[in-house]
């Protein structure tokens, strides 16, 4: 409570940077699922913010989160609707019969920077979650393998990768990485 009192008393710009700094993560997270592309998600989050500064004028200043979240989710809505209508089948559309050689390249360069926050997520933790955790996540070594490797018993191995997961997980949300397995 005493930090919307913080921001009722801002000026208009002041207010927008607030809420900016604020919820920017949050907003591009909502794109971002809804539209399933990274650039159309960094598009729409740029526009809502837009929308939001044209609108702080009117706006009451009463729960910003929820006024945010919903220009976002409109100007999703209106981006996908558009998107409906412009679709024609395409040459990609065309050649979806035919088996893929390879992996997408969208796919792999999403797997790649999955991956790169998975480490730095990793190396986030202390010893002995932090090799435990590189190991049997990034480098997808068993536990078996693991207690090998160290000198430790399997049973030891198993409650450091349980307990870094815990810990990784606390982690993502804290940094409000969105995570799908």
């Amino acid at each position: 409570m005493a930090e919307l009192d913080i921001l009722e008393g801002l000026q208009t710009d002041e207010y927008f940077i607030k809420i900016l700094e604020e919820y920017e993560k949050l907003v591009f997270s909502i794109c971002y699922r809804m539209t399933r592309d990274y650039f159309d998600a960094e598009d729409l989050t740029q526009e809502t913010f837009l929308a939001l500064y044209k609108a702080l004028p009117a706006f009451n200043r009463q729960n910003p989160k929820a006024f945010v979240t919903k220009i976002a989710t409109n100007k999703c809505l209106d981006y996908l609707k558009k998107a409906e209508r412009r679709a024609a089948a395409t040459e990609e559309e065309e050649l979806a019969g035919y088996p893929a050689k390879g992996a997408e390249p969208e796919k792999i360069l999403l797997e790649k920077e999955l991956n790169q926050v998975l480490y730095e997520a990793c190396r986030s933790l202390k010893p002995p979650y932090q090799e435990v955790a590189i190991a049997y996540y990034c480098r997808h070594q068993t536990a078996v393998q693991i207690a090998e490797i160290s000198g430790k018993k399997v049973k030891t191995v198993q409650t450091q990768i349980a307990r870094a997961k815990l810990m990784l997980q606390k982690y993502l949300k804290r940094e409000e990485i969105v995570w799908h397995t």
